[in-house]
This record gives structure tokens, sequence and C-alpha cells, in this order.
């Protein structure tokens, strides 16, 4: 009976403190870090405020301006020094009449009112899943303000569904709500209590969660509001320089899919990069990668591009985040995740794996990893990349551009059948992946 009484009072004592957390956060959102409104005595003077431009702390500048702590080491400012050359991003960076938020705050402590923008030919739909993340969550959620303020807040939206967290990820996740309402960008998101049922089928189950993330991607199309690329992240730590590389290649490769490479670390001693998601990312080979990054796929010339941190064509990669042709999602193909189809005994592969398969069977083909963007699922194995070189010179388009070929005839699959099963339990089997051959126009 102690032991239950000391239990119940330290889960008052914590829950205490969550709450004091969101409502200092909240508050200071609120009144510091965005747009801050003084309380009026009288109506008359409330009115005539009202004409007048907001201010706008600077503090709030250095939020999406600022880059999170892993995000500022010395070795990764200079690798962005390296990838910003030749004003490689500029292109994506949202058109502005005003002087940037940098060279303002610099010559003044406050400013007045919101940078004047223009809207660029790119919108974004960014889409995310989260659960029992709050470790990383602070650390995305700097990234991603950064990553909005540079492609302009008005050219995103952004939709998010949680569920199941046990976490503080439901509260910090409420909290970057009010944030970006607070900043006009249109968003959704969801926190759910809903937890994954024991014995329900892995592939089935996320499925629908990633398609929760995708609701609002329907409802802005039925009012008018369609986006040029779809940004699907999932719980990896990243820099807002490998996002903008990804959209860059997206737009020089005309690709369909383009993904970075996600890895884990050897373990507590070994500090060895390897390649995560080989239960998904296939080679021109139809081979699975391989988790050494010495031999991480089979065909050749991919290999040779690898080697030189070149991007290079994939028959289906996701690998932690992934930019998306959107046309797919839109009638009338109208892809959604799935779990496989057993009337017609196809292999139940990961629902991303058949993402990429019903891509090919609907005529988008143009697949591409990019290697110089590598992502983690964990804070302590994504400062190892301040160790793993990536500062070869950045090659010119001509020499990044790819070339494109057709397609395996095959691919490995090895499908996760049983229920409540996490992993694959099935032999690899080779099976074809569309009904209209593997031409690549």
């Amino acid at each position: 009976m102690r032991s239950f009484r000391f239990r119940l009072s330290s889960l008052k004592v914590r829950n205490f403190f969550v709450v004091v957390f969101i409502l200092l956060f909240v508050k200071l959102s609120l009144n510091k870090f965005y747009f801050e409104q003084p309380i009026e005595e009288s109506t008359e003077e409330s009115i005539e405020e009202s004409t007048q431009e907001p201010h706008i702390d600077p503090i709030y500048f250095n939020l999406v301006i600022d880059p999170a702590p892993l995000c500022k080491t010395p070795k990764r400012l200079s690798y962005d020094t390296l990838l910003e050359q030749n004003d490689r991003y500029v292109k994506l960076r949202h058109q502005q009449k005003n002087k940037s938020l940098n060279e303002t705050l610099q010559k003044t402590k406050s400013f007045a009112g919101p940078v004047d923008v223009q809207p660029v030919g790119n919108q974004y739909f960014f889409a995310m899943n989260l659960y029992n993340n709050q470790e990383l969550i602070p650390h995305i959620l700097q990234e991603l303000l950064r990553l909005f303020e540079y492609l302009g807040p008005q050219n995103i939206y952004f939709s998010l569904y949680e569920n199941g967290s046990t976490d503080s990820s439901k509260y910090i996740l409420s909290m970057f709500k009010v944030t970006l309402d607070r900043l006009e960008i249109r968003n959704t998101i969801v926190v759910d209590k809903k937890r994954k049922p024991k014995n329900a089928h892995r592939i089935e189950y996320l499925a629908k969660a990633r398609n929760k993330a995708l609701e609002s991607l329907e409802t802005e199309s039925s009012n008018g509001r369609t986006y040029d690329k779809i940004v699907f992240i999932n719980d990896v730590v990243f820099c807002r320089n490998d996002i903008l590389e990804l959209l860059y290649q997206s737009d020089l490769q005309q690709s369909d899919m383009t993904c970075p490479l996600d890895f884990n670390s050897g373990g507590v001693t070994d500090k060895t990069i390897r390649f995560r998601d080989t239960w998904i990312a296939r080679d021109l080979n139809g081979k699975s990668f391989k988790e050494p990054l010495s031999s991480i796929v089979s065909h050749k010339e991919s290999l040779n591009r690898f080697k030189k941190n070149l991007p290079f064509q994939v028959q289906c990669c996701w690998n932690g985040a992934v930019v998306l042709n959107p046309k797919p999602f839109y009638k009338p193909n109208s892809l959604r995740f799935r779990r496989g189809n057993k009337k017609v005994n196809e292999c139940s592969a990961s629902e991303c794996s058949l993402m990429c398969n019903d891509f090919w069977e609907n005529g988008f083909r143009k697949i591409v990893t990019v290697p110089r963007v590598l992502v983690p699922y964990k804070l302590k194995d994504f400062k190892l990349l301040d160790n793993y070189d990536r500062r070869n010179r950045i090659p010119s388009p001509v020499e990044e551009k790819i070339k494109y070929i057709d397609g395996p005839e095959k691919i490995e699959c090895r499908g996760l059948e049983k229920p409540g099963a996490i992993r694959p339990d099935q032999p690899i089997i080779w099976v074809k992946y569309t009904t209209n051959g593997t031409a690549v126009n």
C-alpha cells in the first residue's frame, strides 16, 4: 500500500510540473515569442492601436532563424556553408520586398510588422506521424520553423497525426499548434488517445495512421487548394538544409519520390553508421539495400554514384523522409497507403514499399535517393555525422543529373503476415510489382 501511495504521489507531482510547464510555455509563446498585443484600458485607444501594424519581438525571429543545437556545431555549419554555395537553394526561398530578417534585426532591436512576402510557385504540404517522441520533438519543431520561414509560411500546410503517446509528446504538439496558429501557418495537428490494438496487423495499422496525416490534403483540395510537393517526414533528426536539399533534388531530377538515407549506429561502442531502411529500399537490380555503406546497393552504376555523393535512381525508397509528387494522391488515382491485397496474393510488404509499387503502376517511376542527406532516429546518432565526411565539393547540376533507365522486372519482397508482429516474418520471394512493364519515360 505504501508503494502504491508513493507511486500515486509521484504521478501527481509529475503531472503538476507538466501542467506548469504547459502554462508557462503557452504564456511565453503568446506574449513573448510572437505577436505581443498591449492590453488597452479603453475601447477608443484599442481601436486606434488596432490600425497600427503589430509589434513582433526579435526573440520570435531568433526562434525561426537560429538553428537547433545539433544543427549549429562547427562541422555542421561548415557543411551547410558548402551546401549553400552558388545560391544552391535560392529558387526555393520565398520572395520578400523587405530586407532579410537577419539584416533587419542587426539594425534594430525590434521589428514592426510582418515581412511583405510574395508567394512563390511551389506550395508545400508537410505530413508527419509521431509517437512517444518527446526527446526529438523540440529539435524537429525548431528546424521545421526554420524551414517554413525559408520556404514562406504562406506556402505551407502542416498536417500531423499523433496517437497513443504516453510521454509528453501530446502536450508539446498541442503547444506547437498554438505556435502555428499564431503564425497563421495553415495546419492540422491531431493528438489522439487511441493506441495500437495488441494484435493489430502492423502494416494495416501504420497505413491508417499515415493516411490520417494526409486527410487534410483532400480537405484542402475540396476547398480549391492543391500542392506542388508533399513532404512526408518520419520521426527523424534533420536540419533545415537536409530537407532543402531533397526539395532541390526533386526539382533538378524531376523525380516522383526523393529520399535521403536513414541510418542507425552500430551500438554503444560501435559508432559505425549503418543504413536502416533495408525492408523498403530496393535498387535497380530489385535487391534490398544493405546496411554497410560500402556495399549499400548491388547495382554497379548506382554504387559508383553513391561513392561520389551523387543522387542515384532506385526502384523504391522512403528512408525516413520523402518528397513526393502529389499528382498520384489527387484524382483520378487518389493513392493512399495500404496493406497488401490478399485477394490477389500480393506480398505483404511495408505500406511504403506498396506506395512505391503503386507509383510504378500508375506511371510515376522516377525515384531517387540522395546520399548527401543522412538522417537518424536518435539525437546521439546525429552527432556521428560530425565525423562523417560529406565535405567533398558540390558537383555541377550536369554531374548530378540522373539519366533514368528502366526498372527491374522483379523485386525482392519479404512479407509481414502475423498479427502483432513488428518485423517481416516471411521468407524472401521475387515478385513483379507492375502489370504494365517497367519502362521509365
